[in-house]
């Protein structure tokens, strides 16, 4: 999840070489960012929508992929883009998750709040509702469980009355009822990548922020700087460096 989408639009604009991982979340930000920030109109967000896959996209067909660029450059102007900077959990909503005493259901009660709330910042008109798919935010909440477990954990904080349901029988979404703005700000969560291991640091756990991309991952030997990717990367690197090394000697 992209809090801030210009200043991710901008990054990749200026780091040509990073690899882009999900090209659906670049283009359709990227149009977005043509269209509020740069003015433009639709067929002119087409021509660059094609030029930066040209620039950027190995693979890319003109031919295949000339209708979802139509269809960015078109709903551009559906959405301004977020420019969140992180979220406040307050000082109350944090004592009502340490209450739960269960590590896992604290995991998943802080996903939702974060989420809840980022949702709010988008849309004032939002009142604590989730719209993600459960999937997404127990992989955001760092839990792994069956599908049964995933339910018990819902119906607990239902019963609760920390969450509720939409009414719809074919609406999933669940509403946070455990926000508590007047309360005072303790924590401001700034990455949503791994909202489970926000927790646990909170927590005190030993998780560090990898050096590289400042993503948290357990300190396992407690001299750990980099995440598993970044680590492999760096290795990499090195590996490179070596190699170019002996070729000149």
């Amino acid at each position: 999840m992209i809090l801030n989408e210009k200043k991710f639009v901008t990054d990749m604009l200026q780091n040509t070489t990073t690899e882009l991982s999900n090209i659906h979340t670049c283009l359709g930000l990227y149009a977005r960012y043509l269209y509020y920030e740069e003015g433009l109109n639709t067929e002119a967000i087409t021509k660059k929508l094609d030029e930066f896959m040209r620039d950027r996209y190995p693979m890319y067909n003109p031919v295949d992929w000339s209708s979802r660029i139509e269809k960015y450059a078109a709903g551009a102007e559906k959405y301004p883009l977020c420019q969140c900077t992180g979220v406040w959990i307050t000082q109350k909503e944090l004592k009502t998750i340490e209450n739960l005493q269960d590590k896992v259901l604290e995991r998943l009660a802080f996903t939702l709040l974060c989420l809840a709330k980022f949702s709010n910042f988008r849309n004032p008109d939002n009142h604590g509702w989730v719209n993600c798919k459960n999937g997404e935010i127990y992989r955001m909440a760092c839990i792994n469980a069956p599908a049964f477990e995933k339910d018990m954990k819902y119906y607990r904080l239902r019963e609760l009355g920390l969450i509720e349901y939409a009414k719809k029988v074919d609406n999933l979404n669940v509403r946070v009822l455990y926000i508590d703005e007047e309360s005072p700000r303790k924590l401001l969560i700034t990455d949503f990548r791994r909202l489970g291991y926000e927790w646990r640091f909170y927590k005190g756990e030993n998780y560090i922020r990898c050096a590289c991309c400042q993503e948290l991952t357990k300190n396992t030997n407690g001299r750990r700087k980099y995440c598993a990717v970044c680590a492999g990367e760096q290795n990499r690197a090195k590996t490179r460096f070596r190699m170019k090394i002996k070729r000149s000697a």
